[in-house]
């Protein structure tokens, strides 16, 4: 019988406890050759070297005889078994050496956590399956399946790189037919349209189906006819795109591997895009109001100096003051009544009446100087 490497091999430390067990029975090689009915001559030669491990896969049949003959049984064995067998099954052991083996590359501590997470997606995956009413139970992936995987997130990162640039595009065309709560759902038809062109398909006719299921299912979901050829656009875009660049049969070398610590480069995805742009000119805003405040404090912190407000009490109510004044002065002006109201909230707390008068003139005069470099505030 041919034996996996990674099957149950029988340890010397085994060999050892069964010696032990013989010992304590007070028998000798021989005695026990015969109270197993191996009679003829050296029929006790296998048995001395079962006790010294160098039988690395004996028989079932070999170790019960064994433990029968010794009026012993298995659960003098266990603390010795149970490690083999609460191991993960065979197969899975070599996944995990396949994957292990992909990744020497790397330093020890990222092969290790890259095994973390393809291992987890393997039982996520198969959990999943199992899960799921009316369908059969997942197949145990074989190593090349598992590894496969790792390949595969780097071909799907570089395709999708293509794709999510060309999805963002044809979604700032169709903006305004998309209402912002709808725009992960409408992108998700975008990559299942995009799905379908990279899938193989032996027939051309599939394809062409799919494509059509997919777009119908689109438009029960309420998205326009404008919206769907949008989406098939980019997606068939990206996939010319990707053709003419040779980019379909690309793959990731070692080098690319161990570039990127065995995780595929994140694409940011064409909906996260769109916020991003849109969320634009009002970091823009908050990043001049924030500097204009900076130059306020700074000028602020150097009057009080020079008026010896030093202590660090004094100066950080001066600085709560200006963080409160900086929007209502964005909003509605230093002129504003708001702006004076917070002014009068805030004066008696302050150590000196008169001081914080006349830091409330510089926040203002200062603020007015460069409130020019602030862009409006989007509405």
């Amino acid at each position: 019988m041919k034996h996996s490497k990674t099957a149950f091999v029988f340890t010397p430390e085994l060999g050892a406890r069964l010696r032990l067990l013989r010992l304590r029975r007070g028998l000798s090689l021989r005695e026990m050759a015969a109270l197993m009915d191996r009679n003829r001559p050296g029929s006790y030669n296998p048995l001395a070297l079962l006790e010294r491990g160098e039988v690395k896969h004996p028989s079932f049949n070999l170790i019960v005889d064994y433990l029968r003959a010794c009026g012993a049984g298995f659960a003098d064995l266990l603390d010795l078994l149970n490690p083999h067998t609460s191991r993960p099954p065979v197969l899975k052991e070599k996944g995990d050496k396949a994957v292990a083996e992909l990744l020497k590359s790397l330093p020890r501590a990222e092969q290790r956590a890259m095994l973390r997470w393809e291992r987890a997606t393997t039982a996520a995956q198969e959990a999943k399956a199992a899960a799921a009413p009316g369908r059969k139970k997942p197949r145990v992936q074989t190593d090349r399946e598992r590894v496969f995987r790792i390949i595969w997130s780097f071909i799907h990162a570089n395709w999708s790189e293509v794709f999510e640039q060309r999805l963002y595009e044809a979604m700032r065309t169709v903006r305004d037919d998309v209402p912002r709560s709808e725009r992960r759902e409408a992108c998700r038809y975008g990559r299942k349209l995009f799905g379908i062109l990279t899938r193989y398909y032996r027939y051309e006719e599939r394809r062409r189906r799919a494509l059509l299921r997919v777009e119908q299912a689109a438009r029960r979901d309420g998205f326009s006819p404008k919206v769907v050829a949008a989406l098939r656009g980019a997606a068939e875009s990206a996939y010319r795109e990707l053709q003419r660049t040779g980019r379909l049969d690309w793959e990731p070398t070692s080098d690319e591997i161990v570039k990127n610590r065995g995780h595929a480069p994140r694409v940011e995805k064409a909906e996260t895009m769109l916020e991003l742009e849109e969320a634009e000119p009002v970091r823009a805003h908050n990043k001049a109001l924030a500097l204009i405040q900076a130059m306020v404090t700074q000028v602020v912190a150097a009057r009080l100096e020079a008026l010896r407000v030093q202590f660090y009490r004094g100066q950080e109510y001066y600085f709560r003051w200006i963080q409160e004044l900086m929007p209502i002065a964005c909003e509605r002006g230093t002129d504003s009544a708001e702006w004076k109201a917070k002014i009068e909230e805030w004066v008696p707390k302050l150590h000196d009446p008169g001081v914080a008068r006349e830091m409330a003139t510089l926040i203002a005069a200062t603020y007015n100087r460069w409130k020019s470099a602030l862009p409006p505030k989007p509405t």
